[in-house]
Order: C-alpha cells, then structure tokens, then sequence
C-alpha cells in the first residue's frame, strides 16, 4: 500500500491526503458517513444527480454523439450500456442542456416499461406534448398524425422537437417501428424531429434480426457506454467524494483496488458497494475505508 505514490490523473490531485496507516478518529455524536466524515452530502447515492456525473472517454463520447444528433437533425441515435454504466444519468444531463433552450428545442420523455403498446407510448408522447383533445381510445394512426403535426407546428416555430426513450429494450417490434413512422417527418433539407434511443447493449441483438434491418439503418448515429477503467474507477470514487464535500481521501490505494475488482467498473455497483463501505468504516470510528471495508461490503457484513 502506497498512500504517497503520485497520481496519474488531476481529479485525483483535488482529494489526495496522506493518512497514517491504521488511523482512527473519535465518533462524534453519530456513526453516519456524512455525519462522521463531515460531508455535505452522501457520495454514493441511489440516484440519478447531474452533479455527480463522472465523464470518461466513454461517457463524453456518448454525449458529443447525441448532441451531433441533435444539432445535424440526425432523425435516431443509440447509446447503449450494460447496466448500471450511466446511461441514465446522460439522459438526463441531455434534458437538463435542453431545457436550458427552449426557443429552439422542446425535450420530450418517454417513459418506458415491459410491454408498453405502440398507443400507450404514443399517449405518453403526445400527453407530454401537452396536445389537446386526444381520444381515450386512439389509434395508432391518429395518434402519429397528431404527434406529427405537432412537429411541424414546433418546427413553423423555429423549435425542434427531441424524443429521448430510455429502456428502449422494452419496446416491442411494433412500438419500434412505430418510432420509425415519427422519424420520417421531414423537409426537402432536414430531419424536423431527433429520436434518441437508450437501451442496455442486449438490445443489439434484436437489431441484428433481418426485421429490424430498415430501423437499425436509421440509428445513424451510434455509441456505447462502457464499464469504468481500473484508473477511472478509483477517479470516479474520488470525484464523487469532492463533490460531496469531502475534505480528504477517505478511501485508501488498497480499497480503492478492491472496489474495481468486485464491481468490475460498473458505476452503479461502485455507488452500491462504496456506500455500505463508508458506512462500515464510520461505524468502526476508522479514518478512511480500507479494503476490509470493501470486501465486509461485498459479502453483506
């Protein structure tokens, strides 16, 4: 273990403390890591905070590339991930950037779970649109017009419409080609609507079918999120601690190993598995989390 070895990256420069090997401190008051470590906040958190968002190679690539959808009137893009890699939390921070203009995009969401009907996401849709005197009972016809005449409504405007669809593996082969049915809406020199697709990396399969072969052409533009290297895991760890307010490097080289090599890089189980080592390590009243605490953390003790 080496706690004085020169980082390679800045980020880790920001937190980087030399610590005394086996240092403890006393418990005040409470054994809780924000409590006891003094944080303004816990650093690896069950949700989805634009704050938090730790841009590898990986993740900035996925960004550019929607956003090169976006602002080339791409009609689809893809990003897909195994899960837990973030692709989420880039949907989110796309909303975020969108919402920040809107005279010239309106941002749509839809929300997708197992089996949805191509009506029930065209409801959704339209619902977020605000569009008025829908049908309880449209078809999928109707609701396409709508939807679609709303685009060019928008477009008259001056405003791009923009359909981000997380867990897109979800949607059955006709909700899918439904979404091809909206993308076609067009001038002689643009794309009028930008559809961009997130799914978990299974749903490349599906694409790879002969029926999928006409959407999948239409995925233009596409990117795919990948689990955290060993260096970013341990920048990722200690990026989230700065942003948390932490005031000194509360995981040391060994845990800071031991949590790729359990998590595998993948963000969601380092928040997991970091989350119920810093607990461990505070309730013991230790200085910083040492591998024990990550390995206690993996076994669920």
């Amino acid at each position: 273990m080496n706690h004085n070895a020169e980082p390679e990256f800045s980020i880790v420069d920001l937190v980087d403390e030399s610590h005394e090997e086996g240092a403890k401190i006393e418990v005040v008051n409470s054994a809780l890591p924000v409590q006891y470590y003094k944080l303004e906040t816990h650093p690896f958190l069950d949700n989805v905070n634009p704050d938090f968002f730790f841009r590898t190679e990986a993740h900035e690539e996925a960004y550019l590339k929607m956003k090169q959808c976006i602002e080339d009137h791409i009609s689809i893009g893809l990003t897909t991930a195994i899960s837990g890699t973030g692709k989420t939390l880039l949907t989110q921070i796309l909303l975020n950037e969108l919402q920040e203009q809107p005279e010239r995009y309106l941002p749509v969401v839809a929300l997708v779970y197992p089996s949805i009907s191509p009506t029930a996401l065209l409801k959704d849709i339209a619902r977020e649109l605000k569009l008025e005197g829908m049908p309880k009972r449209g078809r999928v016809d109707d609701l396409v017009s709508a939807i679609q005449e709303e685009i060019m409504r928008q477009h008259e405007r001056g405003v791009k419409i923009v359909l981000i669809i997380d867990e897109v593996h979800f949607l059955k082969a006709e909700a899918l080609h439904t979404l091809r049915t909206l993308s076609n809406i067009e001038t002689p020199t643009r794309k009028l609507i930008t559809i961009l697709l997130f799914g978990e990396e299974t749903f490349l399969n599906r694409m790879a079918l002969p029926g999928y072969r006409a959407l999948f052409s239409r995925m233009f533009v596409r990117t795919h999120l990948r689990p955290l290297h060993e260096k970013e895991t341990e920048q990722y760890i200690k990026f989230r601690l700065l942003m948390a307010g932490a005031q000194s490097d509360l995981f040391d080289t060994d845990a800071l190993d031991a949590a790729h090599n359990v998590t595998n890089g993948i963000p969601r189980e380092i928040n997991r598995l970091c989350h119920n080592a810093l607990v461990l390590a505070a309730q013991a009243g230790q200085r910083y989390v040492t591998a024990q605490c990550i390995l206690r953390a993996a076994r669920g003790r």
